[in-house]
């Protein structure tokens, strides 16, 4: 899966958005693998370009450094990061897929985000909104799976902890398009067919409106230049 690139396009045809979906799951065997597999599908099938990055399968690592800190004179990303941001910067949307594991994301997603997302942007930049250019006026669409059900996270404050710290946060930090969310709950070893089948659904559903979307941006685009 790592650095997996599918278009859905025949060569000589018009050039249509592209999803990037950065996976956080360490079991290629998870659900998770499913929503991105549930998705990517729906994205190749409105003929749209798909770029998939399996953290753990490349091995990314989380821990940002002393010199990669924006403040840091001479600043410069590293390698690993340079090649995760000409993914970005050629994506029309971010899409994460990631387990929820005690109230938040794993940490290499966490990381993504400190070394990726935030590289070159510092916490001014954050305060001021000045948009971080790879992601700025893009959507983020999240899928986040939890073994536990939504009531019980929504009683302790989950779901809305969750949204406000790290999907608001992105979203309007990074001058980011817009946020949705996904959460799909109950997601156990040997559940129900009909409710795994019914999650996916609605992966594909998301994805499809999502691909409606940038469908409508891009023909405004066109009719606008």
């Amino acid at each position: 899966m790592d650095g997996l690139v599918t278009t859905g396009r025949a060569r000589g045809e018009q050039i249509r958005p592209s999803h990037l979906i950065v996976y956080a799951n360490p079991s290629p065997h998870s659900f998770d693998r499913a929503v991105v597999d549930a998705y990517r599908s729906s994205a190749l099938e409105h003929g749209h370009g798909v770029v998939v990055r399996d953290l753990y399968e490349l091995g990314f690592d989380p821990v940002l450094r002393a010199d990669e800190r924006p403040s840091t004179a001479g600043w410069t990303p590293r390698a690993d990061v340079m090649e995760e941001l000409v993914h970005l910067r050629s994506a029309d949307v971010l899409v994460l897929v990631y387990p929820i594991w005690y109230g938040l994301p794993p940490a290499i997603l966490k990381g993504y985000v400190d070394r990726v997302l935030g590289a070159g942007y510092s916490f001014r930049d954050l305060h001021d909104q000045k948009g971080q250019l790879p992601l700025a006026g893009k959507p983020l669409v999240s899928f986040s799976t939890s073994g536990l059900p939504l009531s019980w996270l929504s009683e302790k404050g989950q779901v809305l902890s969750l949204r406000e710290i790290f999907d608001v946060y992105l979203w309007r930090g990074f001058g980011m398009k817009q946020s949705d969310h996904v959460m799909i709950e109950n997601i156990v070893p040997n559940m129900c067919a009909a409710h795994a089948a019914a999650q996916l659904e609605r992966v594909r559903a998301t994805a499809a409106r999502t691909c409606a979307m940038l469908d409508g941006s891009l023909l405004s685009e066109v009719f606008e230049s």
